[in-house]
């Protein structure tokens, strides 16, 4: 909730001080494992957005987490998944993690633009979908192995190149899979970034609220 509260803070300030607005989209594609310590997910830039040469890094906070591989799957299980089932027609839980459920502080987001010619650096939430194919209310053998996910990204002014500067909001939104019994993930996802120039003194007023939201 709180990662929510400080989007739609900082969607309220761009309003107020906007600056001409850029906006960024890319297809990511990569691969990474909950099992490793922390969690890493990595990869390239897919053909079809304004960025098609680069690369993609999010990190998942673990800290307080199992490292024997049986025991962390089920805290993974028990504190992201499984307080948050939704009954339907299939039934699904969804893992959230963010600071509101469980995690030490927000996940990190690194890309780089070979294509425009910078860097950006974020933070962002995380939501996995997991169906209950069934609708028995319990995972069963198959049901993790592939679903949906998203999450909502703000860009902090710590940019170079192109993006020297700049901060912003934005979403992202794909799916994964896995090639069950094994761990190890592929992810594709389309993210959409709305930009501003923080770096004259009206959007260093927005910043400077946004960091403390964020604080």
């Amino acid at each position: 909730m709180r990662a929510l509260v400080i989007v739609i803070a900082v969607l309220a300030l761009a309003t107020v001080a906007c600056a001409q607005e850029t906006f960024i989209w890319f297809f990511g594609e990569g691969n990474g494992d909950f099992m490793d310590s922390p969690p890493t997910f990595t990869g390239a830039m897919d053909p079809g957005g304004d960025i098609v040469d680069g690369s993609w890094t999010i990190v998942i906070p673990d800290d307080g987490w199992p490292t024997d591989p049986v025991l962390r799957y089920q805290h993974i299980w028990d504190t992201f998944y499984a307080p948050n089932y939704t009954a339907g027609t299939p039934g699904y839980w969804k893992g959230y993690f963010d600071t509101s459920h469980g995690l030490p502080e927000m996940s990190s987001l690194d890309i780089i633009d070979d294509t425009n010619g910078g860097t950006m650096t974020g933070i962002l939430t995380l939501e996995i979908q997991v169906e209950d194919t069934d609708n028995d209310g319990e995972l069963d053998e198959g049901e993790f192995c592939a679903g949906s996910l998203s999450g909502l990204v703000i860009i902090i002014r710590e940019g170079t190149g192109f993006y020297d500067g700049m901060c912003g909001t934005g979403n992202f939104f794909g799916t994964y899979t896995k090639a069950c019994p094994t761990t190890y993930e592929t992810w594709n996802f389309g993210m959409y970034l709305w930009l501003d120039d923080c770096s004259t003194p009206v959007e260093n007023i927005s910043w400077g609220a946004i960091k403390a939201l964020y604080q």
